[in-house]
């Protein structure tokens, strides 16, 4: 009999607690910097959660650049 698909995990937040964006920035390098380093290449790795997260840090990254002008 063939395996009964499972639904992704579903996470909900119980809280929360507003960051600054250039925290937010921060946090997001952080955890992408990490998140290369344990990915290995050779294990043909997806690519697109790394390149979501540089969009993500990107557009904190203006949005950091708008609120200083």
């Amino acid at each position: 009999m063939d395996d009964i698909a499972h639904p992704p995990v579903r996470l909900q937040a119980a809280s929360s607690v507003p960051i600054s964006s250039k925290h937010a920035l921060s946090l997001v390098n952080n955890f992408l910097d990490d998140f290369q380093a344990h990915s290995t290449p050779s294990k043909g790795s997806d690519t697109s959660i790394t390149a979501q997260l540089q969009k993500l840090s990107k557009a904190l990254e203006e949005e950091c650049i708008r609120q200083s002008n």
